[in-house]
Order: C-alpha cells, then sequence, then structure tokens
C-alpha cells in the first residue's frame, strides 16, 4: 500500500555518490524556510512541477509541513546533511530530528537546482540490513539478471539453492510506490528476507527493481494512461517468462508471491498467465480501489497521540471527498488525484480481487499480520476468508504479532515502527516453504 506515514511523494528516484555542496546549502536554506514559517521564501525555492503535485493534492508547502509535525512533534535539530546523484538528479537528504521521531527530508534538485521533489522517508545514518537467523547463506546462491518487457529493462537478481534441481521458484511482486528488489523501507528489506529464507529451505526467488523506481520520469510522462497493468503487472509477466529460461527452475512449480498491493493485483496477474502453480498474498486489500483503506490508515494514524484536531479532521474529510469524485468517476482526463490519474483509479474501480481469485482455479495461500494497519485483519482479510472459507485450495495464515511487513513486534503498529531494523518473521518462511512442497502440479 502506499504508506501514509510522513510521506509526500511528488517525484521519486534512487543510489549514491557525492554531489557539489550548493545543493547542500539549499536544502538546509529550505528546510529552515519550513521550520521558521517562511513558507513564501520555501516556495521561491521549489519548481514548477512540485507546485503542480502540490496543487493536485490539494496541499500548500505550509499545509504540508504542519500536518507533517502534528505527527513527528517540532523539529529540534539536523543531525547531518548528504548527498547522492540518482538517475542523474541532484538529491540531498537532510537528517531532521523531530520530538517523536527522526526522519530524512529527501529533496531532489532539476538541473536548474529547484527543488522539484520532496519526501519524509526513515532516516538511517547508514541504513544497515540485519541478517536473519534463518537465512543460511552457504545453502543459496544469486545471479544478476534482466527482467526485459519492451522498452522497460528491470535489474533483477535469482537467489537459488545450490545444487542441481530442477527447484520450486517463487516471483516476488512489491507493493505500491517505487520499490527496490528488497522491497526496502529503512532498515528493513522484507523481499530480500523472503528470497534468503526461502533459498535456504530449497527454493529459488526472483525479484527485481520496479518500474517506477527504474524509470521514474518516463512513468511520470505517462501519468495520464499510467495504471496497474504499467506499474506492476506487465513487468511480473515477464519476470515469469525470464524464470523459466533457467534450466534449474522446475517449470511446473512456479510461484508468484505478491505483498500489499502485488498480493491485491496477483489474482489478476494469474488470469494472464497459464504458468504459474499458485499464487501467495500477504496482506492483500479486499478492494481494488485499495486507495479506500487510506482513510482507516490516516485516521489510524492521527488518532495515536489520543486526539483528533480539527486540522486533521479536515484533512480527512478532503481525503474522504476526493475518494468519493473517484468513485463517482468526477475526475478530468489529466488530472491527478491522491498521486494517480483518472485512468489508473478507474481501472482498479473496475477490479475485483476477492471475486478474481474465486474465479481462478489454482492453490491460493492467504498470509495477514493482526497488527497491519494498512491492510487489516479485521477487515480485509476477514473479507477475504468469508468469501473463500469454502474453498479446499485456499489456505488463510494469520499472525497474531505481525506488522504490514511481516516483522514481530508489540502493542499497536505505528509508521515509526518502520525505522528498527527487523526481519520477516520465521514462521512465515516456514509456512511458506510447507505450502509450497505440498503443491505438485
Amino acid at each position: 500500500m502506499k504508506r501514509f506515514l510522513f510521506v509526500l511523494l511528488i517525484t521519486g528516484l534512487g543510489s549514491s555518490m557525492v554531489i557539489a555542496s550548493g545543493a547542500e546549502d539549499q536544502a538546509l536554506k529550505f528546510i529552515q524556510s519550513l521550520l521558521t514559517g517562511k513558507f513564501t521564501e520555501a516556495q521561491l525555492m521549489t519548481s514548477q512541477e512540485l507546485k503542480n503535485a502540490l496543487d493536485q493534492s490539494n496541499l500548500t508547502l505550509e499545509s504540508f509541513w504542519n500536518t507533517l509535525t502534528q505527527q513527528t512533534g517540532n523539529l529540534k535539530q539536523i543531525k547531518r546533511i548528504k548527498s547522492s546523484t540518482e538517475q542523474g538528479y541532484q538529491v540531498v537528504y537532510v537528517g531532521c530530528e523531530f520530538e517523536k521521531t527522526t526522519l530524512d527530508a529527501r529533496i531532489v534538485f532539476d538541473k536548474d537546482m529547484k527543488i522539484a521533489g520532496l519526501q519524509f522517508v526513515p532516516y538511517s545514518e547508514a541504513r544497515t540490513f540485519k541478517i536473519p537467523l534463518y537465512a543460511k547463506t552457504e545453502n543459496f546462491q544469486e545471479v544478476e539478471c534482466t527482467i526485459e518487457n519492451g522498452q522497460w529493462k528491470l535489474p533483477a537478481i535469482l537467489t537459488f539453492p545450490k545444487g542441481d534441481g530442477p527447484f520450486a521458484a517463487v516471483i516476488l511482486v512489491h507493493g505500491s510506490g517505487p520499490n527496490d528488489r528488497d522491497e526496502t523501507v529503512g532498515s528493513n528489506k522484507p523481499f530480500r528476507d523472503l528470497a534468503w529464507g526461502l533459498a535456504t529451505e530449497g527454493i529459488a526467488v526472483l525479484r527485481y527493481d520496479k518500474r517506477t523506481k527504474v524509470y521514474p520520469q518516463e512513468c511520470s510522462a505517462m501519468m495520464s494512461t499510467f495504471t496497474v497493468n504499467d506499474e506492476t503487472i506487465d513487468d511480473a509477466l515477464a519476470a515469469i517468462e525470464l524464470l523459466k529460461s533457467f534450466e534449474k527452475i522446475d517449470k511446473q512449480r512456479i510461484f508468484l508471491l505478491g505483498h500489499s498491493l502485488g498480493a491485491t493485483l496477483a489474482p489478476r496477474i494469474a488470469t494472464r498467465s497459464n504458468e504459474l502453480a499458485g499464487i501467495i498474498l500477504l496482506a492483500p486489500a479486499a478492494r481494488g480501489l485499495y486507495i479506500l483503506n487510506a482513510v482507516d490508515q490516516i485516521e489510524y494514524i492521527f488518532s495515536l497521540d489520543g486526539k483528533l484536531d480539527d486540522q486533521e479532521r479536515n484533512q480527512v474529510e478532503q481525503m474522504k471527498q476526493q475518494i468519493d469524485r473517484i468513485q463517482n468517476h468526477q475526475l478530468q482526463e489529466t488530472e491527478v488525484v491522491l498521486g494517480a490519474s483518472k485512468a489508473y483509479w478507474e481501472d482498479l474501480l473496475n477490479y475485483d480481487p476477492i471475486q478474481t481469485a474465486k474465479s481462478l482455479n489454482l492453490p491460493i495461500l492467504i498470509m495477514q499480520g493482526a497488527r497491519d494497519y494498512q491492510v487489516t485483519a479485521q477487515k480485509d482479510f476477514q473479507m477475504w476468508q468469508n468469501a473463500l472459507k469454502e474453498r479446499k485450495n485456499v489456505t488463510f495464515k494469520l499472525y497474531p504479532d505481525l506488522n504490514h511487513l511481516f516483522i514481530s513486534g508489540s502493542g499497536p503498529s505505528t509508521p515509526y515502527e518502520y525505522e528498527q531494523a527487523g526481519n520477516v518473521d520465521q514462521g512465515v518462511i516456514r509456512d511458506i516453504v510447507m505450502w509450497v512442497g505440498c503443491m505438485i502440479r
């Protein structure tokens, strides 16, 4: 799902290399202008692209900053500044220590040194991946490869057990947003956990960088026609074809594992392929128009401090109004609402993941964390269970202590939890291994 923590996604990119200090100075000045309420001054530093994106989201820099600090508390200090070059753009990360949490302001500069992209993402001095105890690296090896789908070429990696094979294989399909092959969130890499855990137990795994991460500008230019076919489905189908080309892969036991949006779309992907032996859904939304979950998410986040003030109520109401416009087919052809166009949302309005799953003869494994506030056990998982409980080829697994990333924790889950390094729970790995082991096509 789109993470509504403190992230305003205007543009997305991705990697690392030192750049001129002028960008760092400009980024620091921008943050200081927001901190001191000099929003007009900050506005002068932004590009027309960012101004348009804010307008389309019914936001100003002032309202964005106020919403952010309502969730994080006031900015206390700047911890550090670091720079990179990502997809040809200059990007500066400003470490911001707020009263409740520490975040990175990710500031993207265009060729004119105007700020074209702004995000607040989980902070880390050096994002160190915590290797799960269940991953035995001596049991598997990895090979770099490329998923080719017309003009799109996506870097990928196949993790496969040592030995002759042939091995059952799983393709990992990301949630929404410009995810890398590991589906990295802060110091967490749930897709790497899955790949290494499953390969340790004899199952090959293919994972890849998402099209919106590798080609952000090209995807942005397609906004008016861009749908989940472009974002997810077509590339997942290309990944299936690539996987079939490896000699050590058992062509009769290829499975597709989707997380969040990837899980929601997995039944639709399966209707377009005859190559799958089954599908695995981790935290699937019950409705194709997954943005419906966003209202519950933002109300939940706002309620974490025990109160809902007038500004927060107004933001929730504005989101409800935008969703109503989507559902009532009121968007203009070129309009962007809640991060996507009319074509994107109306495509999902016509998609029912549960009914599509019902039409499949494939085995399905549906997994859900009970502490997940983005896709909930109380609503989404229950809807899947009620609709498919009579199907003998559908297996349900609910994990009381797991969040949306399938990482264990206690108490109510919060956005801040994603900043803490953890690993996909070993029970999830074990259950997937057992389920795949029972599937003979």
